[in-house]
């Protein structure tokens, strides 16, 4: 004999049902969150002490421009390379800016150190500047397939002269350091090292050019 069950049954069972599925799923996504999310960690740049110029300093006010970049470099992830052509990211190590910003911030403090420069300012700004520093990040990765990996950065800069609005120097250069420890905390410190060597190289020609203005503004032929 066949049952015929009434339709308030049905709805019933049909509700606890889902009501369980609910209420699973709900405990599942609740234990995710709790244990299951990695833990993001943020690198960043220490910028260490330039060397001091033989001369005293000039009264010239130097703005940095935002550094550009190729759209893979204004992610804030760390970037590396496992081939020549395939590039990926570490999607829980992420520096705190993205490297372009990082880079405009390093250069500047590092040229405000060299005691060179009256004032510097990141640009934009309101203030009057007798230089503007423009610069391109090409490189700021690391080379995984090659044999113990290695940082790489490439950077180019270009100082403009307000007064004339002429290019009066340029400069280009590309680091590529072995990692001394293995992990993202060492491709940082790796990083970090590059970017100084890289500022150690072009800065005389830049500091010269300004000091050479300066003299020649002064009445100075030597």
């Amino acid at each position: 004999m066949m049952t015929v069950e009434s339709v308030s049954n049905v709805w019933m069972r049909n509700s606890c049902t889902s009501g369980w599925l609910v209420l699973g799923l709900l405990a599942a996504l609740l234990s995710a969150g709790c244990g299951g999310v990695p833990k993001t960690h943020y690198y960043t740049l220490q910028v260490p002490a330039a060397p001091s110029p033989a001369d005293p300093k000039t009264a010239y006010v130097l703005g940095v421009e935002h550094f550009r970049a190729p759209e893979l470099l204004r992610d804030d992830r760390v970037a590396y390379y496992v081939s020549a052509n395939e590039v990926n990211f570490y999607q829980n190590h992420r520096w705190g800016a993205d490297p372009a910003t990082m880079l405009s911030e390093f250069t500047a403090q590092w040229l405000d150190s060299t005691g060179v420069f009256a004032v510097v300012h990141v640009l934009p700004s309101r203030a009057r500047v007798d230089y503007t520093l423009a610069g391109r990040v090409l490189s700021f990765e690391e080379v995984d397939y090659e044999q113990g990996g290695k940082a790489r950065v490439a950077l180019e800069l270009s100082l403009l002269r307000t007064s004339d609005r002429k290019v009066v120097w340029s400069g280009h250069e590309r680091v590529e350091a072995p990692l001394a420890e293995r992990g993202v905390a060492g491709l940082a410190s790796a990083l970090n090292a590059a970017c100084a060597q890289i500022l150690r190289a072009v800065s005389p020609g830049l500091i010269a050019q300004v000091e050479q203005d300066y003299k020649a503004s002064q009445g100075q032929t030597h």
